[in-house]
């Protein structure tokens, strides 16, 4: 549809650190990932994340010349990085006050998830796209990917880079090509 913003997926340093570093993951794992950079670098998704994933991901071991490409990716005019600011920060202690309340079993959201969610939830993200899927109990902090569709009583969308979203589009436009003729 001509005039349609395009949609916006909110990465998890995860996502940037997976996508860097080339990492060996489950079948179809990077397939979803790639998908993903395919459409942002023809400018068909917006990536955003919050400036907290640059100290993450700088902090990194990565292989020689790839921080450059971070930060040109970051640059691009469909990548939107985004500060901190006490609407952020007022969410973030909502969802780790919400899970630390909700949950007998201790776990919450750690402080870092929390911004990159409250940051996803205020910035209206499609999608917050992450591979942590895992509790942690060494540190107490639950994985994402649980949260799908209610993060603290706010709708989100927690998932993996899919290649679904390029085969639903193309499908769609298939359709409305197809309506055309």
């Amino acid at each position: 549809m001509p005039g349609a913003s395009p949609p916006v997926y909110y990465w998890d340093a995860c996502c940037f650190l997976a996508w860097l570093k080339n990492e060996q993951r489950r079948p179809g794992e990077m397939d979803g990932l790639s998908a993903c950079v395919d459409r942002f670098n023809r400018g068909q998704v917006r990536i955003i994340t919050s400036v907290l994933t640059f100290v993450e991901v700088s902090t990194a071991k990565l292989p020689a010349g790839v921080e450059a490409l971070f930060e040109d990716a970051l640059q691009r005019p469909n990548a939107g990085k985004i500060g901190m600011d006490l609407r952020i920060a007022k969410i973030a202690r909502d969802i780790r006050n919400h899970y630390l309340t909700t949950r007998t079993d201790g776990l919450t959201v750690s402080i870092p998830d929390s911004i990159h969610l409250a940051t996803a939830i205020l910035y209206r993200a499609s999608e917050f796209q992450t591979f942590d899927e895992h509790d942690d109990r060494k540190y107490q902090c639950l994985g994402l990917l649980r949260l799908n569709g209610n993060v603290a009583g706010h709708n989100l969308m927690v998932c993996k880079p899919s290649t679904v979203q390029l085969e639903l589009a193309l499908n769609s436009a298939r359709s409305q090509s197809d309506a055309e003729i």
